[in-house]
């Protein structure tokens, strides 16, 4: 017999992330409606602003009834008034303090479901308005240990005002981390070290790590482009890469023997300056702001650079690249969470230097690491990170 699930969600549920992290609901819920296991129905206070026409084809393509909860009008007015400074008065982060109405909790209740299944870390004290159902909350990233990894990390901290930013939203997190655990829930993350860090604050938590499902995919020739190999640099220039990225493109800048062998892309906003510094250096260069078709654009290239030196989860840029069979080529952090391994399904860098020899070495021969992009795409597509079987986990189907 089917189970019944019950969707509360900040966000709505889109195939691709829209405004928030919406896209791994959506699969999510994606795979349990595939293994044929369950019924979902979704409540969503829908803070990515998916619009109506969206909504609907939400609904469609996840078989789902999906009804709007009501934005309370405190967050509102909080806002239109400018007094979202208040915050840092408050002892939990503000959308903790999200509460859905006596009206919606008797809906939730109505539909009877056999899981109530909440999305958004904090959410997670809803689960509390449900004690006597079968409760799962997808954090799906443990931000008290962003905060954590922020504060330990030099070119983050090198203010006064940054320490006391971070500082706060750590303690506000790992705060309502804290309070807000409860007894007889699963909490899920997308992230092997969130689940290890979120288990040191409660440490008897049903915390449960299960790999992120990759998205959309197509199949294709591996085969690095001639004369020069195709990199990619996807997702916008911001605090998660800005510093890496700089160190890696100053290193792959000044080897001017790369130029020949090399043309490089920007996916994303804000990598300006840098197309106009190799532009100047007489690079092969190409900045793509949007991509109509995000697939079909990522597939014209080899290999795929991140430079992500903040940051918990999964990547799913990362993810997309290797589904589609780019060489995923990126950091520590870029590459965590995926069932991948350096040397074999991926290539690992840990300084700009190392970065450019290996760079110099796909240059001088690239069979060899076109069968590791191969590898990759066929741990990505493979089990581990299936929607399908991840739900089955999940949902103890």
């Amino acid at each position: 017999m089917a189970k019944k699930i019950a969707l509360i969600s900040f966000c709505t549920p889109t195939f691709n992330n829209s405004g928030a992290a919406s896209a791994l609901p959506y699969h999510l819920a994606l795979g349990a409606k595939d293994g044929g296991r369950c019924d979902i129905e979704i409540w969503t206070y829908n803070l990515n602003n998916v619009d109506e026409a969206g909504i609907k084809k939400a609904g469609e393509e996840l078989d789902a009834a999906i009804h709007l909860l009501s934005v309370p009008a405190w967050y509102r007015w909080m806002f239109k008034l400018h007094l979202s400074i208040l915050r840092v008065f408050l002892h939990f982060p503000l959308l903790a303090y999200f509460c859905p109405d006596k009206a919606a909790v008797r809906a939730v209740n109505e539909y009877n479901p056999d899981i109530v299944w909440i999305y958004g870390e904090e959410l997670a004290g809803l689960a509390a308005c449900f004690p006597k159902r079968e409760r799962i909350v997808t954090m799906p990233d443990c931000e008290s240990l962003y905060y954590h990894r922020v504060l330990a990390t030099d070119f983050m901290t090198l203010r006064l005002s940054q320490v006391l930013r971070y500082g706060l939203a750590y303690w506000q997190y790992r705060s309502m981390d804290r309070q807000k655990s409860i007894d007889g829930v699963r909490y899920h993350f997308v992230g092997e070290a969130d689940t290890a860090f979120y288990k040191g604050i409660n440490p008897a938590s049903d915390a449960v790590f299960l790999r992120h499902p990759h998205y959309a995919w197509r199949p294709r020739t591996i085969s690095f482009n001639k004369p020069r190999i195709r990199i990619l640099f996807a997702g916008r220039y911001d605090i998660f890469c800005q510093h890496g990225s700089d160190d890696l493109l100053r290193a792959i800048m000044s080897a001017e023997e790369l130029r020949s062998s090399y043309e490089i892309t920007f996916l994303g906003r804000g990598w300006e300056r840098w197309c106009d510094r190799l532009r100047q250096a007489r690079w092969t260069v190409n900045h793509i702001i949007f991509a109509p078709d995000y697939i079909e654009e990522i597939q014209r290239h080899d290999i795929q650079i991140n430079a992500i030196d903040l940051g918990t989860g999964t990547k799913g840029k990362v993810l997309d690249a290797l589904a589609n069979g780019l060489l995923a080529f990126g950091t520590p952090l870029a590459l965590e969470n995926i069932d991948v391994d350096n040397g074999k399904s991926c290539i690992v860098y840990h300084t700009a230097a190392e970065a450019v020899g290996i760079l110099k070495e796909i240059a001088a021969g690239s069979a060899r690491y076109e069968a590791i992009a191969e590898a990759g795409r066929k741990a990505v597509l493979g089990p581990s990170h299936d929607n399908v079987m991840i739900a089955k986990q999940l949902f103890h189907f």
